[in-house]
C-alpha cells in the first residue's frame, strides 16, 4: 500500500526527471541551432562568427567530435583564403590558428584514427604550413637536388603520408588517390603519381571526375596509367557501363593526339551500344584526324541529331565533306557551325577558306570581314583578313578601307603595319 508521502515523493521524482530530460533536449536543441548559425557564417566567409557559434554549441553540450571538426574546417578554410589574398577575419592569429587546428585534429584522431577524412585534414594543414614556410624562406638554388622528391619539405612529406593513410583507411574511395596524384603532379613528380592515377581511374572510371587529365600537357606515363585504370574497370564490376568507360578512354587518347588508338575504343563502345551518341561523335572526329573520311562522314552524320547545338561536330563534318569533294554539303555544314558559335573565329575562317577555294571570293571576303568585326579585339581575325586581301589584288580598295579602319582600333600597329604597307603598294 502506497502512503501519501510515498506518492508525493514519486510525483516529485517524476517531475524532476521530466525537467532534467526537458532541459537536456532543450540545450541540445539550442546547441544544434548554434551549429546551424556557425555553418551559415562559415559558408558566408564569416569565420570569426562561425568560430563563436561552434564554441557556444560546445558549451551547451553539443557533439564534441562534430563541432571540433567544424572548427578545424573553419580555421583551414580561413587560412587558405587568407593565403590566396582574400581579406577575411580569422578567429585567431595565424600561428595560434595553426596550433589550435593541430591540437583539435590530434584529439579527434586519437579517438577515431580510422576516419579517413580526418587524415585528409591533417594533410591540408601540413600543406598549408609547407606553403607558408616556402614563402618565408629564401630559395637556395645550390641546395636543390635533381631528384624532386629530395626537395620536399618535412611538412610536405607528412601531408603525403597523411593522404596515404586516408587512402588506406578508405581503399574504395577514389578521392584520396586523386588527391595524391594531383599533389605529385603539382610538384612535377609524375613518376610517383602513376600508381595513384591508375587506382583512381579504376575506382571511378569517369574521365570528367579527374580534372588533372584535362589540363595539358599530360605526360604520356600519366595517360597510360589512366588507360590502365579504365581498362581494369571494364574487367571488374562497376556502376559505370563499360561502353561509357571505353568511350572515355577513347576521348582521352583523342585529346592527346593518339587518334588511331582512340578508334579502337570507340569501336568497342559502339559494339556494345551501337547508337551511343558520344562514341559516334568522337569516333567521327578521330576518323577525320586519321584521314578516314568516309567513316568520319558516316559517324558524324549519325551523331548530328544528338548534337544539334555542337559547332564542333558540324565543323568536323564540314571539313570531312570538303575532303570528300562534297563542296556544297561542306559549305552547308560549316554555315551551321558558324551560326551555332558566331564568337568562334575558326568557324568563319573554315567557311571562308572553302568559299575561297570554290572561287566565291566576295562570299569568302564577307566571312573574313564578319569574323574581324564580330571580334574586333582579336589580332588573328584581322591578320587573316589582310592575308586574304594579299591573295586578291582585285580587292585593293577594300583592303585600303580595312587598313584605315585598323588605325582607329586599339590594336598593336605591328600586327598590321607591314601587311598594310604591302597592300598599299600593290594597290597603287
Amino acid at each position: 500500500m502506497t502512503t501519501p508521502a510515498r506518492k508525493g515523493s514519486l510525483v516529485i521524482g517524476g517531475g524532476l526527471l521530466i525537467a532534467l530530460v526537458t532541459a537536456y533536449f532543450g540545450t541540445q536543441c539550442v546547441a544544434g541551432f548554434e551549429r546551424l548559425g556557425g555553418q551559415k557564417d562559415y559558408f558566408s566567409g564569416e569565420f570569426t562568427g562561425a568560430w563563436a557559434h561552434y564554441r557556444a554549441a560546445l558549451s551547451l553540450g553539443g557533439d564534441r567530435e562534430t563541432l571540433e571538426i567544424d572548427m578545424v574546417e573553419t580555421l583551414l578554410f580561413g587560412l587558405d583564403q587568407q593565403a590566396l589574398g582574400v581579406k577575411v577575419a580569422l578567429p585567431l592569429p595565424v600561428d595560434d590558428a595553426v596550433t589550435a587546428a593541430r591540437t583539435l585534429l590530434a584529439r579527434q584522431l586519437s579517438a577515431a584514427p580510422y576516419k579517413a577524412y580526418y587524415w585528409s585534414l591533417v594533410s591540408d594543414l601540413n600543406l598549408y604550413e609547407a606553403r607558408r614556410e616556402r614563402q618565408r624562406t629564401p630559395l637556395d638554388l645550390s641546395a636543390l637536388s635533381e631528384n624532386p622528391v629530395d626537395n620536399l619539405l618535412p611538412h610536405e612529406g607528412v601531408a603525403i603520408a597523411a593522404l596515404g593513410e586516408a587512402a588506406r583507411r578508405e581503399s574504395s574511395n577514389y578521392v584520396y588517390e586523386d588527391l595524391l596524384a594531383e599533389q605529385y603532379l603539382e610538384w612535377g613528380i609524375g613518376s610517383q603519381a602513376v600508381g595513384h592515377v591508375r587506382k583512381s581511374l579504376e575506382l571511378y572510371p569517369v574521365l570528367g571526375g579527374h580534372s588533372y587529365l584535362s589540363r595539358p600537357p599530360v605526360e604520356e606515363a600519366i595517360v597510360n596509367a589512366a588507360l590502365a585504370g579504365l581498362d581494369a574497370a571494364t574487367a571488374a564490376e562497376s556502376m559505370i557501363p563499360n561502353e561509357l568507360i571505353e568511350c572515355d578512354a577513347g576521348s582521352l587518347l583523342l585529346a592527346q593526339g593518339r587518334s588511331d588508338e582512340a578508334v579502337g575504343y570507340f569501336k568497342r563502345a559502339l559494339a556494345r551500344t551501337p547508337g551511343l551518341p558520344e562514341a559516334l561523335y568522337r569516333y567521327g572526329q578521330a576518323s577525320y584526324l586519321i584521314k578516314d573520311y568516309q567513316e568520319a562522314d558516316e559517324m558524324l552524320s549519325r551523331a548530328a541529331p544528338y548534337f544539334r547545338d555542337s559547332s564542333s561536330l558540324y565543323y568536323f563534318l564540314g571539313l570531312t565533306r570538303m575532303q570528300e569533294g562534297k563542296k556544297s554539303e561542306a559549305i552547308e555544314a560549316l554555315r551551321t557551325a558558324r551560326e551555332i558559335d558566331p564568337s568562334n573565329i575558326e568557324m568563319f575562317h573554315a567557311l571562308a577558306r572553302v568559299l575561297e577555294s570554290e572561287g566565291m571570293t566576295k562570299d569568302a571576303e564577307r566571312q573574313f570581314m564578319a569574323a574581324a568585326h564580330i571580334n574586333p579585339g582579336r589580332q588573328e581575325a584581322w591578320t587573316a583578313l589582310l592575308d586574304f586581301y594579299a591573295r586578291h589584288a582585285e580587292l585593293a580598295r577594300d583592303a585600303r578601307r580595312t587598313c584605315t579602319h585598323l588605325e582607329g582600333l586599339k590594336i598593336d600597329p605591328q600586327v598590321y603595319k607591314q601587311r598594310c604597307e604591302s597592300l598599299m603598294k600593290e594597290g597603287s
